[in-house]
């Protein structure tokens, strides 16, 4: 009788081992999946603030490139330009490795003549081939067209493999648009001043080739989606970590029966 009283009596505490190799991984992952999570609630806020912009500057009035270099930098982005934009064939470059619907092509970007200023004109995607054994032939428009377009900043560098100087002779072949690191060289080549930016041809102009821009490359909703996956990798790694460092899962089936009993 005695007996049955002292084990009716005897309590489970709840106990903590730490293994090192454990609480090390766990020590460097979780604080690394809560940052990726993190992260990607900041990437999901810009791509807010990016689509809330462009709304805001498609509904201005056009300006034409001359008149969008009296702005300051942070008016630039996505303003509507209005362009009599003067073609001369062959004076273009094509931006590699750009996909579509998982095909592989180029971006055709012209340098067009417009009131004394030599503009870059991103016309749209084109399909090539996949093999790079040969470039696609482009034929540029003919005489002097009324265009519009979107002035395009990208929101940061774009990753490139090696060098990316300007074609000794065009048309040719780049990976980025870089006006700054190109700039004597297209003075050398043009003798006229540059715009330096890229336009984006309007996705209905008779000249564009596929130029349906994407607003942005993902969605607020998707980099929302990236950080739920994260934060909950890193509540999953929390649990594991306590249930593999402690007795925790014995207490509470302990404590459950004591609570019934």
């Amino acid at each position: 009788m005695n007996e049955n009283v002292e084990c009716s009596e005897t309590k489970m505490n709840l106990r903590v081992t730490l293994d090192w190799r454990t609480t090390l991984a766990t020590a460097v992952l979780l604080p690394t999946l809560l940052f990726l999570g993190f992260w990607q609630l900041d990437r999901a806020d810009e791509k807010i603030d990016l689509i809330a912009r462009m709304d805001e500057r498609r509904v201005l009035p056009p300006i034409t490139p001359f008149q969008a270099q009296q702005l300051r930098a942070e008016e630039l982005a996505d303003r509507q330009l209005a362009m009599s934009a003067t073609f001369t064939d062959g004076q273009y470059v094509l931006l590699d490795n750009r996909l579509r619907s998982g095909r592989f092509g180029y971006e055709v970007v012209a340098f067009i003549q417009d009131q004394g200023l030599l503009v870059p004109l991103n016309l749209g995607w084109i399909q090539g081939d996949a093999s790079r054994q040969t470039l696609p032939e482009v034929s540029l428009p003919v005489g002097t067209h009324e265009l519009t377009g979107r002035l395009y900043q990208p929101s940061s560098e774009a990753f490139m493999l090696g060098a990316n100087p300007f074609p000794a002779a065009l048309p040719g072949v780049v990976q980025q648009l870089s006006f700054t690191d190109w700039a004597p060289d297209l003075e050398a080549q043009f003798a006229q001043p540059i715009f330096g930016f890229e336009v984006r041809v309007g996705e209905f102009e008779a000249v564009a080739f596929v130029a349906d821009w994407a607003t942005v490359n993902q969605t607020p909703a998707k980099h929302q989606g990236y950080a739920v996956q994260w934060f909950t990798m890193a509540a999953a790694l929390g649990l594991a970590f306590i249930f593999r460092s402690s007795n925790i899962a014995s207490w509470l089936r302990y404590r459950l029966s004591s609570t019934r009993s």
